[in-house]
């Protein structure tokens, strides 16, 4: 016990003298018998006590039309951080007059909008902040070409080198329904299995796709949903104009969903999809049956009106194009009734014999 009690205090005191240790040393005391004995090593200093260093992002696009046609005026946004308040410097597309700008003191950053130069390449705009220079690039392509889209960076088509990705179309008019009309009686219609993309608009986990004989793949964002259809359909339209017959599906099915609804950001660009299709589709000179699936309606009753708005003009731009409508709502019936799983309780898309009749809608529209 006498031996315990020596070792023991020997221990304290030598705490008692490290006023200060070094992060990393692991100290020791040595005992009475002459064994060195390891004491744990000190707690690292908490992050709280340093002050860090905040890491800036450089000057950025943020949003720009997906789809734009070569006749309009369209804007691109951007945002700046304010790493200084009360710098002044300026921002514009090169060998363009750049819009002065300066960055207030009471914010971590500011947005503003650039028209958009809508000509085919990369174009460079310039932000000039004080000293420093910051090119922002992007991808303008002609819709005809492959689409060079890659991946979604919230929420918007970028590149593998992640510069943002407009595709550039034209209206249509009567001359190019008259060409549409030609090619519909010369091009080859391709030979591949039949595919499906978007949303398969789930219910008690049973979808709409269920039973047909396609490739399924799900697209998906929480708000721009036809930005994420692109990104798939750039894909499958990639393939060379003299393997395409093989190589394409003999049937293309877009499924839009409402997810667009529920994320409250749905807007009228959503039906240039159809008409970006087309067009890679002429460029390939081949003729897939292309199958629109409108959505059924949404049982909220605040979404009814832009539902409605919606509805209407997929359906008229499809009919216009050349596309296959698959009315889903008027398969299933009135939401609150087909989406009704007890009272005052529904499913968000059509459910039991409802979701049936919308699998036999696809599959009759399928076996063409």
């Amino acid at each position: 016990m006498k031996r315990l009690f020596v070792l023991s205090w020997i221990v304290v005191c030598t705490l008692m003298s490290h006023d200060s240790l070094v992060a990393g040393d692991v100290p020791a005391v040595t005992s009475a018998g002459g064994s060195s004995i390891p004491l744990a090593p000190p707690v690292p200093p908490s992050p709280s006590t340093a002050p860090g260093i905040r890491i800036w992002p450089d000057p950025h696009f943020t949003h720009w039309p997906v789809i734009a046609y070569g006749d309009e005026t369209r804007n691109i946004a951007f945002a700046l951080p304010v790493r200084q308040g009360g710098v002044t410097g300026t921002i514009g597309w090169q060998n363009q007059t750049p819009l002065p700008i300066t960055l207030p003191k009471d914010a971590e950053r500011i947005s503003g909008l650039l028209p958009l130069s809508l000509i085919v390449g990369e174009q460079v705009a310039m932000a000039e902040l004080g000293s420093t220079r910051f090119p922002l690039r992007i991808h303008i392509v002609d819709v005809h070409d492959a689409w060079p889209i890659v991946r979604l960076e919230h929420g918007f088509p970028v590149t593998s080198d992640g510069l943002p990705v407009v595709l550039l179309d034209h209206r249509r008019g009567t001359r190019e329904e008259r060409m549409w009309s030609f090619l519909e009686g010369s091009a080859a219609r391709p030979t591949g299995r039949a595919v499906v993309i978007g949303d398969p608009m789930t219910a008690q986990g049973q979808s709409a796709w269920d039973g047909a004989d396609v490739e399924q793949r799900i697209t998906t964002d929480e708000r721009y949903p036809h930005h994420a259809a692109l990104l798939a359909l750039g894909a499958l339209l990639q393939s060379a104009s003299g393997t395409a017959v093989t190589t394409l599906p003999r049937s293309i099915v877009w499924c839009p969903g409402n997810q667009a609804l529920y994320g409250a950001a749905w807007s009228a660009e959503e039906e240039r999809v159809l008409g970006a299709v087309r067009s890679r589709c002429e460029r390939l000179g081949v003729l897939p049956r292309l199958i629109l699936c409108l959505p059924p309606m949404p049982v909220e009753d605040h979404l009814q009106d832009v539902a409605r708005q919606r509805l209407e003009l997929l359906q008229r731009s499809a009919s216009r194009l050349g596309w296959v409508v698959v009315d889903f709502g008027r398969a299933a019936g009135p939401a609150n009734q087909a989406n009704r799983l007890a009272d005052q309780v529904f499913t968000r898309y059509p459910q039991g014999d409802a979701l049936v009749r919308m699998r036999v809608a696809l599959q009759a529209a399928l076996a063409h």
